[in-house]
């Protein structure tokens, strides 16, 4: 399977500026690209493909220094970033959203530059080695990357002061999960951030409302900054570290949360969210305004802060690095079912506790993450393993059905 790993990049002064040049000279390829793909449609209905402009590019690096002096590879990644625009605007227009027709790029909106494969690049003893940069330039491999994994393609990319790479590798699966019978349902949410069908419940670390306090004040001194002058400039670069900061903080624990799941169990039940859609505005119309608009913008936030789709996405890919599985199931009304006889009780998002006539008393996450986990064994033909003890001392629940395979 194809990973990325983002690793930081120590360069020195001279190859601080060389890594400047070289992306100022992809960024004026891709305008030049672009621009041919235009006239060449406006003036006589021709339609230019990835193919012809490499074929271009070939007939350009005989005579032009600026591109024959780095590897073809890098040239090409930026041409593949034009015909990845246009993709994107075809199909847009195909789906009937707003289309946004690719868009020449200034300096301030190009930061990036790589290597479509790993040709004419290499990775040697900590530092990469390319034409078009003297020296090796040095990488901080806070992790190492793999002994069996393939190199595929790589992107430079300047964050604010900094340079990163994203190496994208190709490393092999487990043929099966350490622990091949372990199951497990998760119920993500804001309270928590994921609670197991087991009770465990995984804490919400509220990284953005941490880091709350200091991105507003930041924000309010940059909007008392003149603007075009130096202290804006500066002011502006804090508070995008800040936030980056808050961005980074959040990945490493949701990275920390995802790997231990997938190594802890092989089959792994989530909702079918669309993140999306639950945060969307609640302001209505003029004609028909709406209700609650305060307290839903809040509760949006903090969903957002706690980027439950991220936590998905990470254990998915982790999951089946691992040897393990990850199954998707209908969330309609998973936090409504009691899970032990399957009665409809309702709730509001007030109502922390699920509290059935059946006898069921437990904290309504771990009802909805055991009611997520029969769904996605039911679906796959499974039944529900023993009962280690019995939730939040519920005394009956309803065994799992083993449900036949479909041909």
């Amino acid at each position: 399977m194809l990973l990325t790993y983002r690793l930081k990049l120590a360069p020195t002064k001279a190859q601080y500026a060389a890594l400047e040049r070289l992306c100022e000279d992809q960024r004026r390829l891709y305008n030049a690209a672009l621009q041919e793909r235009v006239e060449a449609w406006k003036r006589n209905g021709i339609s230019i493909t990835k193919l012809d402009q490499f074929k271009s590019l070939t007939q350009i690096r005989s005579f032009d220094e600026t591109y024959s002096s780095v590897p073809v590879a890098m040239s090409r990644w930026s041409i593949a970033r034009v015909d990845d625009a246009f993709k994107g605007f075809f199909s847009r227009v195909k789906r009937g959203r707003k289309a946004g027709f690719p868009r020449f790029k200034p300096r301030s909106r190009w930061k990036s530059f790589g290597f479509s494969e790993w040709d004419g690049v290499r990775l040697r003893d900590g530092k990469l080695l390319f034409r078009g940069l003297t020296g090796g330039l040095k990488v901080r491999l806070h992790r190492p990357i793999p002994d069996d994994a393939s190199l595929k393609a790589c992107t430079f990319t300047r964050t604010g002061r900094f340079w990163f790479i994203a190496i994208q590798i190709d490393v092999p699966v487990a043929e099966g999960h350490a622990k091949p019978d372990t199951v497990t349902g998760i119920d993500v949410g804001v309270e928590h951030l994921a609670t197991l069908s087991d009770g465990t419940h995984i804490e919400n670390p509220k990284v953005g409302v941490k880091h709350q306090r200091k991105v507003r004040i930041a924000q309010r001194a940059l909007a008392r900054c003149k603007r075009g002058s130096k202290r804006r400039a500066k002011v502006r670069e804090k508070l995008a570290l800040l936030k980056r900061k808050t961005a980074n903080a959040r990945s490493a624990y949701l990275h920390q949360v995802s790997a231990k799941i997938a190594k802890d169990f092989a089959f792994i039940a989530v909702e079918k969210l669309n993140v999306k859609n639950m945060t969307g505005t609640a302001k209505g119309t003029v004609e028909e305004p709406g209700t609650n608009v305060r307290q839903k913008a809040g509760l949006n936030r903090a969903m957002l802060d706690a980027a439950v789709s991220r936590l998905i996405s990470f254990v998915d890919y982790k999951a089946e690095r691992a040897g393990g599985q990850m199954v998707k199931v209908n969330p309609y009304r998973s936090s409504q079912e009691c899970y032990s006889c399957g009665a409809i009780v309702r709730k509001t998002l007030k109502d922390r506790q699920h509290r059935c006539k059946c006898g069921a008393d437990l904290h309504r996450d771990f009802n909805s993450a055991i009611v997520i986990l029969e769904r996605a064994l039911s679906a796959h033909g499974r039944a529900m393993p023993p009962w280690d003890g019995n939730a939040g001392g519920c005394s009956t629940r309803r065994p799992g059905k083993v449900v036949a395979e479909a041909a």
